[in-house]
């Protein structure tokens, strides 16, 4: 097998710079959707009936906030063992991970090894011992945006079927 020329790992370079940006954009994008329609579902406790109060509260929340609010709803209205109680408490774990892999993808910093065909999150200072990176090949950051896209949909599922 040849080995690449120069210019051709510029190209694979930038083909796999692109590709990840696209995707972090989209990631980022699915969240912010996910954080709006998390805020919706909070504000709608209680069938509405303290939207105002609830609007103004929620709106200065944090993801992990929203999570922590609606967590301690599910577990004050609905009643442990429940299909709806799991359902809920199944649905905030996994929005805790994901809440967690954003906060990686979006305070990190960013680079790629072509010949691996990696893309490279790199967290902490340089100067850091605790400095750690992360690679990940295209599909990884696919599968984030998945699992993003399934967890609207399941909130969109769960209010639906049992609505707070």
């Amino acid at each position: 097998m040849s080995e690449l020329t120069t210019g051709q790992i510029a190209e694979a370079r930038e083909a796999l710079e692109q590709a990840a940006a696209e995707l972090l954009g989209r990631v980022l994008f699915e969240f912010s959707r996910l954080e709006v329609n998390l805020g919706l579902c909070a504000v709608w406790t209680g069938s509405g009936q303290r939207l105002d109060e609830l609007t103004k509260q929620i709106k200065e929340l944090s993801f992990h906030k929203k999570l922590d609010f609606l967590s301690q709803h599910v577990e004050r209205s609905l009643p442990k063992g429940s299909k709806r109680h799991t359902a809920y408490t199944e649905w905030i774990a996994r929005a805790h991970v994901s809440r967690l892999k954003r906060n990686q993808l979006v305070h990190g910093r960013w680079g790629v090894d072509p010949l691996q065909g990696h893309v490279i999150n790199v967290i902490g200072l340089p100067t850091s011992p605790e400095q750690t990176e992360v690679r990940y090949l295209l599909t990884d950051l696919e599968d984030v945006l998945k699992e993003l896209m399934q967890l609207q949909a399941n909130l969109h599922q769960l209010r639906k079927q049992w609505p707070l």
